[in-house]
């Protein structure tokens, strides 16, 4: 098979051109662009792929993005999603931090680790906390929506989702300050949105400690929840241990 083959067919121009730039060619495009193992390798040869690891590729001329890489993780099945920190910053409630030189914050379902090349292109930070107890009627889409609603964009944590995530991380990964000044910009959260996911929610300090700040920095969210349908745990005080020593009491208490 010619290079000038390979290049007018139909089934490399799909490969090379369908899929936004800074995105991987997975596996499953692969299948869905009709392209067979051996077609894929004659496409390595001839210097239009490069292999990137097992079941992904990048195009000729193509640079790998973070988020184009994620969305290419979804796509060949891999439980992970964008969340805290860096959805809030993806989605523009942390303008002050550049995603540039953050580390990409992803969580994961039943993913253990991430592909060696990904982890050479990018700083990644991988959390499998079991945060939220799910809906199986959302088909592990709860609180997650595509970045700028494109269709090939990576799944990303909603801000109501994000900022529990974020708040899952203090203080072993994420400082207590930052946090606080990140919270200070959800003027927006939505309030049903919210309640939802504080429903969900599996983690009594997570709770706690988004009303505690939430109530500091008079979030407009809280004003309409119902503290009644979020499980805060037992009246006894929780204590977190971290920049400083917080008591973290029970809201309905």
């Amino acid at each position: 098979m010619s290079n000038n083959t390979l290049h007018t067919s139909t089934t490399l121009k799909d490969a090379l051109f369908s899929l936004p730039q800074g995105m991987p060619v997975g596996s499953s495009h692969l299948r869905e662009f009709g392209v067979s193992r051996q077609l894929a390798h004659h496409y390595v040869l001839s210097g239009w792929l490069k292999h990137l690891g097992s079941g992904y590729y990048l195009r000729l001329g193509d640079s790998l993005t973070n988020t184009g890489t994620v969305a290419a993780l979804q796509s060949n099945g891999v439980k992970v999603h964008i969340g805290g920190k860096s959805a809030l910053t993806l989605k523009g409630f942390t303008h002050y931090l550049s995603m540039g030189g953050e580390t990409l914050t992803l969580y994961g379902v039943g993913v253990r680790k991430l592909p060696e090349w990904l982890q050479e292109q990018f700083k990644v930070s991988l959390s499998n906390s079991s945060l939220l107890d799910e809906p199986e009627e959302f088909a592990e889409k709860f609180g997650l929506s595509r970045l700028n609603n494109e269709v090939h964009a990576p799944f990303v944590s909603e801000p109501e989702r994000a900022v529990l995530e974020l708040l899952d991380l203090v203080p072993q990964k994420q400082t207590l300050e930052e946090a606080r000044q990140i919270m200070d910009g959800l003027q927006s959260l939505r309030s049903k949105k919210l309640e939802e996911m504080m429903s969900h929610c599996k983690k009594i300090k997570v709770k706690r400690l988004f009303w505690l700040m939430a109530d500091e920095l008079q979030l407009p969210a809280i004003k309409k929840l119902d503290r009644a349908a979020i499980d805060f745990g037992a009246k006894a005080d929780y204590i977190l241990q971290g920049e400083k020593i917080l008591v973290l009491r029970n809201p309905n208490g």
